[in-house]
């Protein structure tokens, strides 16, 4: 039995229950397009996850977290795009209670499968972390380029688990409160949140 993997696994599961930028996208498509929204939203997460650890795999990450103009640049990418979602969650909730009710008309598939991967794939922080947390899990002797795919991919399964499990509850919150007003706060707070992750990303030290 590998109680390295099993205890990667653990670790990888608490990470992603931790809230962060990618489960506030969850949560604002979630609210908006429901089920359909979750699904494509984790799956762009997902394939940005299963990007990263292929570039930690041959060694771009490592070569990231030495250049400090391609990680400045990666920053403002992620932090802008992370403002530009949270301006729309908000703009979008000022519309009057009755439009709520009616429903938000279903965005196409790979319109919201973007937002999902882009918010990922702009967060450079993704990248340092893979590249100094993968390695401790590696065992002596052990080839590393599998090793590095295989923790990579479990991390990848976990979190795409768990959003998935968690955006299914936040629709059906969704569906139990029908006050239109309730869900305009509800999108309010996460436009805020939104606005702050992309805040955080570009001025937190990397």
């Amino acid at each position: 039995m590998d109680t390295q993997l099993i205890a990667f696994a653990g670790v990888s599961l608490l990470l992603a229950v931790t809230p962060g930028p990618d489960m506030a996208v969850v949560t604002r498509n979630a609210l908006v397009h429901g089920r359909r929204g979750v699904f494509l939203t984790t799956s762009g997460i997902a394939l940005a996850l299963v990007l990263w650890v292929a570039a930690t795999a041959i060694g771009l990450s490592a070569l990231l977290r030495g250049s400090s103009e391609i990680l400045f640049a990666l920053k403002v990418v992620g932090a802008c795009y992370l403002a530009y979602l949270g301006a729309r969650t908000l703009i979008d909730s000022r519309r009057r209670p009755a439009d709520l009710v009616a429903g938000t008309p279903a965005a196409p598939a790979h319109a919201v499968f973007r937002q999902g991967f882009l918010s990922a794939i702009s967060n450079p922080k993704l990248g340092v972390f893979f590249v100094t947390f993968l390695p401790q899990f590696v065992l002596p002797g052990q080839d590393v380029l599998p090793r590095l795919i295989e923790l990579g991919v479990t991390f990848a399964v976990i979190g795409w688990l768990w959003m998935n499990v968690y955006g299914l509850f936040v629709t059906r919150l969704r569906e139990v409160i029908t006050a239109p007003r309730v869900r305009q706060w509800m999108q309010r707070v996460t436009g805020v949140v939104l606005l702050g992750f992309g805040a955080r990303l570009a001025l937190e030290r990397v």
